[in-house]
C-alpha cells in the first residue's frame, strides 16, 4: 500500500511543480486568445473579405467593346469601293435602372454587417470558452489540494488508531479502514490529475499553442455575486447581443432585396455607339439607345419578388426566434446564477464553519473512546466534501457570469487583476 502512496506522489509531483513554476492569469490568456486564435482570425479574415463586395455591387456592368470587317464579295477585299464594306469599332454600356445599383450596395454593406457580427460572435465564443475551462481547472486545481488536506487529515487518523491499537484500546479493523481512506485519496486524485491536463491543453489549444505547454497555477477570483438585475441583462443581450444584431441585420437585407426585386419589374437599359472605316468613302457612325423588355415578368420578376418577400418573413421570424432563445440563455444562466450565490454563502458562512467544528470534537472524542471510527470518518469526509461542493458552486457562478457576458456583449466582471484572491 505504502509503495501504490509513493507511486501516485511520484506521478503527482511533477505536474504540481510545473504548476508553482508557470501561473497562468486569466486576463493575460484572454488576450492572448484574441491575439492568437484561428478561429477568430478566421472570422476576421472573412468578414474582411465580404467587405470587397461593397464596391463590386455598387459598380456598373462592364461596357463592351466590339470590332467589325464587313465586305462585300469574297476573294477581292472592297474597303473604300463597295458603301456597306468598312472596318468598324463599337462601344457599348449596359446601365441598370435607377436605383438599382444603390440598393445591390445596400444589400451588399449588410452582408458585410452581418459578417462583421458574426466575427464578435465568434470573439465572444472563445473568450468564454477559455474562461469557463480556466474556472473548471482552477476547480480541479482546488479539489487535489483539498483532497491532499484530507489526505493528510485522514493520514493523522491512521497514526491515532495506530497508537490505539498498539496500547489495546483500538481494534484493527480502525486501523485498515483508516488505510483504505488514505488510498482512497490517491484514486480521487489521479483522474482530476488526468482532468487538469485536459483541460490545459483545451486552453493551449484555444491560444494555438502547444497543447503540451506546462500547466499553471490559476488565481481565484473574488466574485461571489451577480450584480445586474435579470431585466437590465435580458436588455443587454436585446440590445448587443451579435446574434440578435445578425438576425437584425438579416431583416434589413430582407427589406432592401424587396425593394430591388421591385426595381427589377423596370428595365435596364444600354447605350452605344461606335464608328465605321470606309476606306476613301465616308466612315458613318452610329448612336445606340436600347431597353430590355420584361417579357417573362410573370415567371422571372415576379416570382423574385415573391421570393424575397417570403425570405423576409422568414428572417422577421427567425429574429423573434432569436430573441426568445438569447432570453431563455440568459434568464437561464440568471438563475443559476443566484442559486450558485446562495449556496456559496450557506457553505462558507455556516456549513463548512460547522463541519470543521464538528471535525475537531469528532477528533478528540475518539481519542477518549467517545465516538467509533466510522463516525470519524464521517464527519472528516463530509468536511472536506463541502469543501469541494464550495468550489463546485464557484466555478458554477463564475461559468454562468461568463456566459451572460457571451449573450449580453458586456463585461458583467473584470476578470484578472485587481478583482483576484490571493490563494
Amino acid at each position: 500500500m505504502k509503495k501504490i502512496v509513493l507511486l501516485s506522489s511520484l506521478i503527482l509531483l511533477p505536474v504540481l511543480l510545473r504548476a508553482q513554476e508557470d501561473p497562468w492569469r486569466l486576463d493575460n490568456l484572454l488576450k492572448q486568445a484574441l491575439e492568437r486564435n484561428p478561429k477568430i482570425r478566421a472570422a476576421g479574415l472573412t468578414a474582411e473579405a465580404s467587405s470587397f463586395r461593397v464596391p463590386q455591387a455598387k459598380s456598373l456592368p462592364d461596357p463592351m467593346v466590339g470590332f467589325t470587317l464587313k465586305n462585300m464579295g469574297f476573294p477581292e477585299f472592297t474597303l473604300g469601293k463597295e458603301v456597306m464594306s468598312g472596318i468598324g469599332l463599337s462601344f457599348s454600356q449596359p446601365i441598370p435602372f435607377p436605383g438599382k445599383l444603390r440598393l445591390q450596395g445596400e444589400i451588399a454593406q449588410k452582408a458585410f454587417e452581418r459578417e462583421k457580427e458574426v466575427r464578435n460572435s465568434v470573439v465572444l465564443g472563445v473568450l468564454r470558452e477559455v474562461k469557463t475551462a480556466y474556472f473548471e481547472l482552477y476547480g480541479l486545481q482546488k479539489s487535489v489540494a483539498i483532497l491532499q488536506e484530507q489526505k493528510a487529515v485522514l493520514e493523522k487518523a491512521q497514526e491515532l488508531t495506530e497508537t490505539k491499537y498498539a496500547v489495546g484500546s483500538g481494534a484493527q479493523s480502525d486501523v485498515l479502514k483508516a488505510g483504505v481512506e488514505v488510498s482512497r485519496m490517491d484514486e480521487m486524485i489521479l483522474p482530476m490529475v488526468e482532468m487538469i491536463n485536459s483541460l490545459g491543453a483545451r486552453i493551449n489549444l484555444l491560444l494555438d499553442l502547444p497543447p503540451d505547454r506546462p500547466v499553471g497555477t490559476l488565481a481565484g477570483q473574488s466574485v461571489e455575486s451577480l450584480a445586474p438585475s435579470l431585466e437590465a441583462l435580458k436588455a443587454a443581450a436585446e440590445a448587443s447581443s451579435p446574434m440578435v444584431k445578425e438576425a437584425s441585420l438579416m431583416v434589413a437585407e430582407g427589406e432592401t432585396m424587396v425593394s430591388l426585386a421591385r426595381k427589377e419589374l423596370r428595365p435596364n437599359f444600354v447605350v452605344g455607339g461606335g464608328w465605321e472605316f470606309k476606306g476613301r468613302l465616308p466612315s458613318m457612325y452610329e448612336v445606340m439607345v436600347g431597353f430590355e423588355i420584361p417579357l417573362y415578368a410573370r415567371t422571372k420578376q415576379a416570382k423574385m419578388l415573391e421570393e424575397a418577400r417570403t425570405r423576409l418573413q422568414s428572417s422577421k421570424s427567425g429574429l423573434a426566434s432569436m430573441k426568445n432563445d438569447v432570453t431563455v440563455m440568459v434568464t437561464e444562466d440568471y438563475l443559476k446564477a443566484r442559486s450558485a450565490e446562495g449556496l456559496i454563502r450557506l457553505y462558507k458562512d455556516k456549513i463548512i464553519p460547522q463541519a470543521s467544528l464538528t471535525v475537531e470534537s469528532s477528533m478528540a472524542s475518539y481519542r477518549v473512546n467517545k465516538t467509533d471510527f466510522l463516525a470519524l470518518l464521517a464527519d472528516i469526509n463530509t468536511y472536506f466534501s463541502y469543501q469541494i461542493a464550495y468550489y463546485k458552486e464557484l466555478v458554477g457562478l463564475w461559468s454562468a457570469i461568463a456566459r451572460l457576458e457571451e449573450s449580453t456583449a458586456q463585461e458583467i466582471v473584470p476578470w484578472g487583476g485587481t478583482n483576484e484572491v490571493k490563494d
